[in-house]
């Protein structure tokens, strides 16, 4: 009998082949699945850094502004996009105003459309500088510190009184940036303002008197008061941002501080988070603390005595809304 060794030689070569064949599959299966998994997990994980960079956004730097929710806009596998939808609180009136989106990938999270610096430019009527939001044009209340040393530059907003512009809008309600001559404390705030005003945002002010009001267009650094203007000062149970109470003054200073940990924004050489830092250092508690300004909304014609005031430095109004028969304003 005759035997075929070559035959043979061929058949374990087959046979070794389609072995290493399908160890080379199940390791590339498996190689994949692990891989994806880990895709996975690091996306989650930096899915719950983009919510941190959004809690304290909302926090720090959203004046008057008021995030509704916190959702995923974009999901690809290696990019990804959160938003929040937020609105504004005009006198007991929800307007919308532009999202808040957070983009985020497996190696960055960072700001998306949403949050890109306002534009400033000449209002017609009056041909002072104005800011507004890229994405949907809304003009923006803008706050004037009166120790800044003004360098006259072709895109600098020079100070306003706009409140009593507000006379000639009858029905409606409105929102108005309002920058004390001197910062005052909270107790302070409570007497001074009317009782037909309400407050929103308390605005921290600035350590440096460097930064003019374009240096720090939407990067002003305060915190959101309660529906009924009023801001809390109980000490919180843990430093964790889900546990964070907007209108909670010690949250407050634990959101300064984490974005004074992690974030970065100079302008003419003055990081605005280290700023603020310096400023909870010096008011630590809601008692010690001293406000610079405020954001307050209220009927138009309860607006219009503002400018006359003497505490009142400038004022400045954001947006408004017509007053319907069957929502009465909050004030």
């Amino acid at each position: 009998m005759t035997v075929d060794f070559d035959y043979i030689i061929k058949r374990e070569k087959r046979k070794q082949r389609l072995v290493t064949s399908g160890i080379l599959l199940v390791a590339v299966v498996l190689i994949l699945g692990v891989g994806v998994t880990a895709v996975k997990q690091r996306m989650a994980s930096q899915y719950r850094a983009a919510q941190k960079v959004a809690m304290i956004t909302d926090m720090i730097e959203s004046p008057n502004v008021t995030s509704t929710s916190h959702y995923l806009a974009e999901s690809g596998l290696f990019n990804r996009r959160l938003k929040s939808d937020r609105f504004k609180n005009i006198d007991g009136y929800l307007v919308k105003t532009a999202p808040l989106e957070i983009n985020f990938s497996l190696f960055s999270v960072g700001y998306g459309g949403g949050t890109q610096l306002p534009i400033t430019v000449p209002i017609s009527k009056t041909k002072t500088i104005g800011a507004f939001n890229r994405e949907n044009g809304e003009k923006l209340p803008l706050f004037f510190n009166p120790k800044h040393e003004a360098i006259k530059k072709s895109n600098e907003a020079d100070i306003t009184h706009e409140s009593r512009t507000l006379a000639d809008l009858q029905k409606h309600v409105a929102e108005v940036a309002i920058s004390f001559k001197e910062p005052m404390t909270y107790a302070e705030i409570q007497n001074k303002i009317p009782d037909n005003l309400l407050i929103n945002w308390y605005w921290l002010g600035m350590a440096s008197n460097k930064l003019s009001v374009t240096d720090t267009i939407g990067k002003v650094i305060g915190i959101n008061a309660n529906e009924i203007g009023q801001l809390t000062d109980t000490p919180g149970k843990s430093g964790r941002p889900t546990d964070w109470t907007s209108h909670n003054y010690p949250d407050f200073v634990a959101a300064v501080q984490a974005a004074a940990a992690t974030r970065k924004f100079n302008s003419s050489g003055i990081d605005i988070y280290q700023d603020a830092l310096q400023q909870i250092k010096t008011y630590p508690t809601l008692k010690q603390a001293k406000f610079s300004g405020i954001i307050v909304s209220g009927r138009t014609e309860n607006l219009v005595q503002l400018d006359s005031q003497a505490y009142i430095y400038a004022t400045n109004v954001g947006l408004d809304a017509e007053i319907l028969p069957y929502i009465a304003p909050t004030k």
